[in-house]
């Protein structure tokens, strides 16, 4: 099963990369936010790397029609990330510069999540 997890194809590659490469992305988000994303939308994934937890679980919510429903939450992980990027800044303010190139970030990894989760109207 596991040689067929990595084989998948997946329409998501391009999100999947910018989630698994913080300096990309501006946040870590755990395999264990994903098991728990999973487990909220009827997902049960077992504990895997980051790269398969996020594939299984955007393309196993795309196909139960949960997509909409796994976005929010990703989003909500990265709106409470965002928001710590905020309050840290206003407690020390010496590292405001580059909390804020973090929480710009997120803000974009943010609109990428949506945007993918759309799919390309012209395919």
């Amino acid at each position: 099963m596991r040689k067929n997890s990595r084989s998948m194809k997946s329409k998501f590659t391009v999100i999947e990369n910018h989630f698994l490469n913080t300096f990309f992305s501006g946040i870590y988000v755990s395999a264990n936010d994903f098991i728990s994303i999973g487990k909220k939308v009827g997902i049960n994934l077992s504990m895997n790397s980051r790269e398969l937890l996020i594939k299984e679980l955007l393309n196993k919510s795309d196909e139960n029609n949960s997509l909409s429903h796994t976005v929010e939450l990703l989003n909500s992980i990265i709106q409470d990330r965002i928001d710590k990027y905020n309050e840290l800044s206003r407690d020390y303010p010496a590292s405001a510069g580059m909390l804020a190139k973090l929480s710009q970030k997120a803000s974009n990894t943010k609109s990428l999540l949506v945007k993918q989760s759309q799919g390309n109207p012209y395919e």
